[in-house]
């Protein structure tokens, strides 16, 4: 572990010039060539004032300090090893509560960032009140070759937003992506504890949504790597109609169920997420026994998600196989 009082720049001393960013990586079995890349294009960043904090995931195998030391030489780093395996939610929460920079950049162990991101980021929170800023990302394959120029090319309901009010659209679609996010240090501990049925970039997007505005760049600051283990994407361990059903009712009412728990201090969100309730209490009832009187209720809150409500009102009556070839399409992005 480097601590920050004994780290010497080889550039001017601008610690007091520059809001200190805590760059957060949680690290799981990394890939080891995709992790160098990684630090690389974090120790390459322009912005003159960050400190990495890396929580390994794994005891069992331990990641080898030696990368960081080799790799991390324009800024300090802490290495904090867990000593059981918690999952991604709780590695980042871990991280935010001992963070100590003015604003957080969270990092994923596989991606590799534009050097300019930080820079770009910190400008957007500069005499503005701004919660949150996140960019777009583009898609590189396990070998960097760039497959989309952007998020939304492969992920179609994706529909960037910035301003106000924007946390009835982050409950249902999350359009901020963890690794291409800064966030004040206050409204990332405000999410403390992170919600348990949602991923920690949503939950910490929806806080600050609430807290005040989001800016959004339009610009791809991330190469997000798309690989067979990424842990999230479309409608992940879906592939038939039981994991459906699991996946996309029973998961989201309890995760709804939580969330009105968390957010009953905010009335205008609890009055969508009551309404986002009652429609998949329906479908719920509908996929164990059809009816008229559910299949209207699914109708008149199919704001909430048009396709789902297209999906279910025949997913009954479907062959499993047929349904499989769906889920494959829409994985594709084209439904």
């Amino acid at each position: 572990m480097v601590k920050k009082e004994d780290y010497k720049l080889n550039k001017m001393n601008i610690y007091d010039t520059l809001p200190l960013v805590s760059i957060l990586l949680a690290i799981y079995k990394p890939n080891k060539e995709w992790l160098i890349k990684q630090l690389i294009s974090l120790n390459n960043q322009t912005y003159g004032n960050l400190e990495l904090l890396i929580y390994d995931d794994c005891p069992e195998f331990p990641v080898d300090e030696e990368l960081f030391k080799k790799y991390i030489t324009n800024f300090s780093y802490t290495l904090i090893r867990g000593k059981k395996n918690q999952g991604s939610n709780k590695a980042f929460e871990y991280l935010t509560k001992v963070g100590e920079g003015e604003f957080f950049a969270y990092c994923d162990q596989d991606d590799i960032w534009e050097t300019n991101k930080i820079s770009l980021m910190i400008e957007k929170f500069i005499g503005k009140e701004i919660t949150l800023a996140c960019s777009d990302l583009s898609i590189i394959d396990e070998n960097d070759k760039k497959i989309a120029n952007s998020l939304t090319d492969i992920r179609k309901r994706i529909v960037y937003k910035k301003g106000y009010n924007l946390a009835k659209d982050l409950l249902m679609v999350n359009f901020v992506t963890g690794c291409a996010m800064m966030v004040k240090k206050d409204i990332a501990k405000k999410a403390i504890p992170f919600e348990t049925t949602l991923i920690h970039d949503q939950w910490i997007a929806i806080i600050a949504a609430i807290e005040g505005k989001i800016e959004f760049i339009n610009k791809s600051l991330v190469r997000y790597r798309q690989h067979s283990f990424n842990q999230t994407g479309i409608l992940t361990g879906v592939y038939d109609k039981q994991t459906y059903y699991k996946m996309r009712i029973d998961a989201f009412l309890k995760r709804y169920k939580s969330l009105k728990k968390r957010l009953a201090y905010r009335d205008e969100l609890l009055e969508y997420i009551s309404d986002c309730l009652k429609w998949i209490e329906a479908r719920k009832r509908y996929s164990i026994k059809p009816s008229l009187k559910d299949l209207n209720i699914m109708i008149k809150y199919r704001k909430f998600h048009k396709i789902s409500i297209l999906v279910e009102t025949f997913l009954p009556f479907i062959p499993n196989n047929i349904f499989k070839y769906i889920i494959k399409m829409t994985k594709k992005g084209l439904l």
